[in-house]
């Protein structure tokens, strides 16, 4: 069942890509730092590219967690991104409350993140992010792959509107040490214009 659905989600996310041939490449970067049980620290780079690079993120941050289940961020993220040319630059803190919960054989994380995205040459704006995670058994074959589908929602505050979403397909490797790799298919679906547009992202991501 878990393998039928997995299936499922990443046919529609090919089929729902408008451009299948123009894929996207994400790459990311994060290291964690345990600073005491309950507390730890984060930095993670991100690169995107389609034909070249387009987008680099620098973030970090700190984790707090609250009994077994939950656990609070506070970070700030600096962006940088290529628009018609030109770079201009986002300065982005933001808060994050997260849960998790298992069930069987399945982990289901959930969290919700505001943003305080503080543009350059526009006026300050919030926004909200939701997303949810299934991740499926503790780890299948001798390289502990774990696979997972997830869904995030972005909400636009200040004109009170859903304007983004993107729906993942993924692989966590757990048998390698200190890297635990994730290989994810994205389809990131922006409304503009009165219409809704998507295109594919193949992402790699190491956590050291």
């Amino acid at each position: 069942m878990k393998y039928n659905l997995a299936l499922i989600f990443l046919l529609n996310t090919l089929l729902l890509a408008d451009n299948p041939a123009g894929i996207h490449l994400w790459h990311a970067e994060k290291f964690n730092r345990k600073i005491s049980d309950k507390l730890s620290i984060a930095l993670e780079q991100d690169l995107r590219s389609e034909s070249s690079l387009y987008y680099v993120h620098s973030d970090f941050g700190f984790k707090y967690k609250i009994g077994t289940r939950w656990a609070f961020n506070i970070n700030f993220r600096e962006v940088f991104e290529n628009k018609k040319g030109v770079w201009v630059s986002e300065h982005r803190p933001h808060g994050t409350v997260s849960t998790n919960r298992n069930f069987g054989a399945l982990n289901v994380s959930a969290r919700s993140r505001i943003e305080y995205r503080i543009k350059q040459d526009k006026d300050p704006v919030f926004r909200n992010r939701d997303m949810v995670t299934i991740k499926f058994g503790q780890g299948f074959t001798a390289l502990k792959i774990i696979p997972y589908i997830a869904d995030e929602i972005f909400y636009d505050l200040e004109n009170k509107k859903l304007n983004r979403n993107r729906a993942y397909v993924g692989i966590t490797i757990k048998s390698v040490p200190y890297l635990s790799p994730t290989i994810y298919l994205m389809n990131q679906s922006d409304f503009k214009e009165n219409r809704w547009n998507s295109f594919l992202i193949l992402g790699f991501k190491f956590n050291f």
